[in-house]
C-alpha cells in the first residue's frame, strides 16, 4: 500500500493559551518598520548531540537480517554526550555563545541574561535605545 515506518514530525507543544499569545504578539508587530526590527535582540538556546541517542531510528528488515551492516546502527556508552549553548543576535552584531554546563531552569536563563544579554545590548545599542 505504499506505507511506510516514520517517527512523527515533532512539532512545539502549544496550548490554546500559548497559541493566543503567540497570535497577538505577531498582530502587534505585523506592521513595524526595518528600522523598529533594527532594534530588536534575538537569544535562544539549543542542544547539540554528538550522536543520535532519542532510540527512536528504525530501519526495515527481513528475519536473519539485523546484523547485516545496513539494519544495524552504532552506538557509545553513555551516549556519546552533547553540549547546550546559548547565544543572541541582533541586526547589527553576533553575540556571544555561551555553554549552558547546567540544566536551563528560570534561574539559569536571567544569570545569562544579566552576565551576557545586558552587556551585549549596552555594546549593539550605547544610547540604550
Amino acid at each position: 500500500m505504499g506505507l511506510c515506518s516514520r517517527r512523527p514530525t515533532r512539532v512545539p507543544l502549544l496550548n490554546k493559551r500559548r497559541r493566543q499569545l503567540r497570535l497577538q504578539w505577531a498582530r502587534e508587530h505585523r506592521d513595524w518598520t526595518m528600522d523598529e526590527w533594527k532594534r530588536v535582540a534575538w537569544s535562544d538556546e539549543s542542544r547539540f548531540l554528538v550522536h543520535h541517542v532519542d532510540g527512536r531510528a528504525r530501519v526495515r528488515r527481513l528475519s536473519g537480517e539485523q546484523l547485516l551492516p545496513s539494519c544495524t546502527a552504532g552506538h557509545t556508552q553513555a551516549g556519546g554526550g552533547g553540549i547546550m549553548l546559548w547565544g543572541t543576535f541582533s541586526w547589527a552584531a553576533l553575540g556571544p555563545v555561551v555553554v549552558v554546563e547546567q540544566t536551563m531552569k528560570a534561574a539559569n536563563y536571567l544569570n545569562i541574561t544579566a552576565d551576557q544579554m545586558h552587556p551585549y545590548m549596552a555594546f549593539v545599542f550605547p544610547t540604550g535605545n
